[in-house]
């Protein structure tokens, strides 16, 4: 082996006379311009300018002076009247998720004025209010989304998806997970979701059991004590067959919740259709979910004492098809 005696210092290869790489493009909206249009008194141009803002964020780094914004994003959370109601809440849920997604720091900003809580009163007022929906309505109100389309941060979701994925980010977060672990609130907001009519509802549920699930075994106990092993088998059993995106993610969070916890797996087979959900996966066309299901119910037969509560729920399950059929 040869044996470098000369201990000058290495020098890197040249460059070849390749440029450095252009810095990115500014952001095109100033911190101080998107506070000022977001607090005026004109509804439309506060919930154009965070529509704006949460698609610009997925193209362009955002500055960090943009944790300066929190405040204004909250407040326009709570804004009603004077024309501010569904569409901004909407579009400003929006710009805080993307807010959550790029910049530092905005967690904990959030996090100390109370965002949860305040997401959580806010999506549940929205989902009780019985105003029509539609383009009359948005125009009232000053443009935006009038309709629910999709969920994230691409500003055109309802209240509830974008409070959902706001949460989700969180239970990444540094300052999140502490507030999500003594959130009751948030927590039942989560799993009463799991299994709603909307699929991306209940995919946004699930996904945010999952995140928390995913960051520890302390967090792990939190969903399993929350009702989160129940409410990701209603997911599984209402959409599991219907739609992967849904059945992924609540098979994830129950393999990662029950796969060795046996008091998990016992109140996972006893939720009505989930064992006939669990075994239609396992076929499913979907690689990671069918192996995901199958190491689930491999986790499950190991387990003597659950033989018997399989059979039961598959005759109960084979009973209620039949009830079904004859109505």
């Amino acid at each position: 082996k040869a044996i470098r005696r000369d201990r000058t210092p290495l020098r890197a290869a040249p460059s070849m006379g390749l440029p450095p790489p252009p810095p990115p493009p500014p952001f095109p909206i100033p911190v101080d311009r998107f506070v000022e249009e977001c607090d005026g008194d004109d509804p439309k141009q506060a919930a154009q300018c965070c529509a704006a803002f949460a698609t610009l964020a997925t193209q362009v780094p955002v500055p960090r002076d943009f944790r300066g914004a929190t405040r204004t994003l909250m407040e326009l959370v709570e804004r009603t009247g004077d024309g501010f109601g569904r569409v901004t809440k909407e579009s400003a849920t929006a710009a805080m998720a993307a807010l959550l997604a790029t910049v530092p720091g905005a967690d904990k900003n959030l996090v100390n004025r109370g965002v949860v809580d305040k997401l959580v009163a806010a999506s549940i007022a929205d989902e009780e209010d019985e105003t029509p929906r539609g383009p009359a309505a948005a125009d009232q109100e000053g443009g935006g989304s009038p309709e629910t389309k999709r969920g994230g941060v691409n500003g055109m979701g309802s209240l509830t998806l974008n409070s959902l994925e706001c949460i989700r980010i969180l239970a990444a977060s540094e300052h999140g997970v502490p507030e999500l672990m003594r959130n009751d609130g948030a927590m039942a907001f989560a799993t009463k979701r799991c299994d709603d009519g909307d699929p991306r509802i209940a995919e946004g549920a699930c996904d945010f059991l999952c995140a928390l699930a995913s960051r520890g075994e302390a967090q792990r106990t939190r969903v399993r004590e929350r009702g989160g092993v129940t409410a990701l088998a209603k997911g599984l059993a209402r959409h599991g067959k219907g739609n992967t995106h849904v059945g992924f993610r609540a098979l994830l969070g129950l393999a990662m919740t029950c796969a060795q916890d046996g008091e998990a797996q016992a109140e996972l087979v006893n939720v009505p259709g989930v064992v006939q959900a669990l075994l239609a996966t396992q076929r499913s066309d979907d690689a990671a979910m069918a192996g995901i299901a199958k190491d689930l119910w491999g986790s499950i037969g190991k387990n003597p004492e659950l033989k018997k509560v399989v059979m039961e729920a598959l005759r109960a399950d084979v009973e209620r098809a039949k009830a079904a059929e004859s109505a």
